[in-house]
């Protein structure tokens, strides 16, 4: 066996929806990842519940407080390093309350270059991950707060 040291990451995510439009964070690039658009969330720290997660996220990165719904969502995945990472996604009940973000007054803001509520149609310069949310998000407007298992 190799000795290699291999990695599980928890991770959550915001779906937030306004008048059929999804909020979408386009990370800053660093390091050769980002400049992509992906729901806003994070990653879990030690001894914190997803929900406790879920709202020191949204708070960092946005600067309001969510209003947590359904677990919506899950995906896992395995990074080209080995790395596992599980994401859950929970539905944002308060998406009028993301309307006026400034990121430039929240502690975490500099993580992303632009964020907004978009649709498929909004001409984006970066690709969105994952490239099926669009496919999930008609899905939860139908039914919204519906769990969909990873597609």
């Amino acid at each position: 066996m190799e000795n290699r040291s291999y990695f599980i990451l928890t991770k959550v995510r915001g779906v937030i929806l306004h008048e059929g439009k999804v909020y979408l964070c386009k990370w800053v690039s660093r390091n050769e990842r980002g400049g992509f658009y992906c729901l806003p969330g994070g990653t879990l720290e030690p001894g914190e519940t997803r929900h406790e997660c879920m709202k020191r996220e949204l708070i960092e990165e946005l600067g309001v407080e969510p209003v947590i719904g359904s677990l919506i969502y899950t995906q896992e995945f395995v990074r080209p390093d080995g790395t596992t990472t599980f994401d859950f996604w929970y539905e944002i009940k308060n998406g009028a309350d993301y309307l006026d973000v400034d990121i430039s007054k929240c502690s975490h803001g500099f993580e992303h270059s632009e964020v907004g509520f978009y649709d498929e149609n909004s001409k984006l310069d970066g690709i969105v991950r994952p490239e099926h949310i669009w496919e999930l998000v008609r899905g939860w407007e139908k039914e919204p707060g519906e769990f969909v298992q990873n597609i």
